[in-house]
C-alpha cells in the first residue's frame, strides 16, 4: 500500500530531474557553448588607476569566453573590491559578442598624514600613484599634529553627528571642511584663500593654514555641517577682504557670536 503511494511522486521527481537536466544541454547548446556568443571585442575604457591589461587581467574577460559564462555584475563587483582607486565600473555585455567595460577613478581631494596617501570626497582613503603625484600636489593635507598613522587603502572613514570625539571623527569633519571650500572657491581661479594642511590635533579648534601662511581656527562644535561650515567660510572671507585685517596672521571664526577675531 505505502509503494503504491510513493509510486506516483517518485515518478514526479524522475521526470523533473529529466527535464532540468535536458533544460541544462539545450541551454548550454544555445547560449554556452555557442560559439555565437564568444566574445569578439572587448572595449575598455580606463583612468591612471589600472592600464587596459590590468583590467583584463583581473576581470579575466579576453577574446573566446562566453558571454553567458559570466555575470557582469560579479565582474564589476571584482573590480571595485580589488582596487580602492577605482570610484565606479560599468560592465555591459552588448550580445551577441561584444563586452564595453567603463572605469572611473577615485578623484582625491585631500592627503592624509602622507603624501602619497588620499581621501576622496566621501571619506574613501587610496594611494595616489606615482604618475599622478605630480598632478595632485597641490591638494590641503589633513595632520594630526606630529602624530602620524596610515589608514588602510579601500576603507572609508567613519565620522561622527555633532562635536567630533576621536581622530577619525575630526579627519571627516576636516573633509567635510575641505568639501565645503571646494563648492564655494572651486570653480574660483582666483579664491580669497587656499587651504594647505588642517591640523586636528586641537580638542576645540580644527586649525588650519593657508598657502599664504594665515591661521584659520574654526571651533569644533560649531562646524557640524555643510551649511554651518559654508557661513564660516563666508565670514572669515569678508574679514580677510577688510582693509583693517591687512597683515593679521590669524583668525578665530566664532559662528555663534557672529565674529572673527583678528589677531
Amino acid at each position: 500500500m505505502r509503494l503504491r503511494e510513493t509510486a506516483p511522486w517518485i515518478a514526479a521527481a524522475a521526470v523533473a530531474l529529466a527535464g532540468g537536466l535536458a533544460w541544462r544541454g539545450l541551454w548550454s547548446v544555445m547560449f554556452t557553448r555557442n560559439p555565437q556568443y564568444e566574445l569578439r571585442r572587448l572595449e575598455i575604457t580606463t583612468g591612471s588607476a589600472k592600464s587596459e591589461e590590468e583590467i583584463r587581467s583581473i576581470t579575466g574577460l579576453r577574446e573566446g569566453v562566453n558571454l553567458f559564462s559570466f555575470s557582469a555584475s560579479e565582474v564589476r563587483e571584482r573590480l571595485l573590491r580589488t582596487t580602492p582607486n577605482i570610484a565606479e565600473a560599468e560592465v555591459s555585455k552588448i550580445l551577441p559578442s561584444n563586452v564595453v567595460v567603463v572605469v572611473r577613478d577615485r578623484v582625491p581631494v585631500a592627503r592624509l598624514y602622507y603624501p602619497n596617501q588620499a581621501l576622496d570626497r566621501d571619506g574613501m582613503a587610496f594611494t595616489i600613484l606615482p604618475k599622478d603625484a605630480g598632478r595632485y600636489r597641490g591638494l590641503p593635507t589633513i595632520e594630526n599634529g606630529r602624530t602620524r598613522h596610515r589608514v588602510d587603502a579601500g576603507r572609508t572613514l567613519v565620522g561622527a553627528v555633532g562635536t567630533p570625539q576621536g581622530e577619525e571623527s575630526r579627519v571627516v569633519r576636516a573633509l567635510d571642511v575641505v568639501n565645503a571650500w571646494n563648492a564655494e572657491f572651486g570653480g574660483d581661479p582666483s579664491p580669497p584663500f587656499r587651504l594647505m594642511t588642517l591640523d586636528v590635533s586641537d580638542s576645540i579648534y580644527l586649525e588650519t593654514l593657508t598657502t599664504d601662511s594665515r591661521v584659520v581656527r574654526f571651533v569644533w562644535e560649531e562646524i557640524v555641517d555643510e551649511p554651518a561650515i559654508r557661513v564660516c567660510l563666508r565670514m572669515v572671507t569678508r574679514t580677510m577682504a577688510d582693509p583693517g585685517s591687512r597683515g593679521a596672521g590669524q583668525f578665530d571664526v566664532l559662528l555663534s557670536a557672529g565674529k572673527v577675531i583678528v589677531r
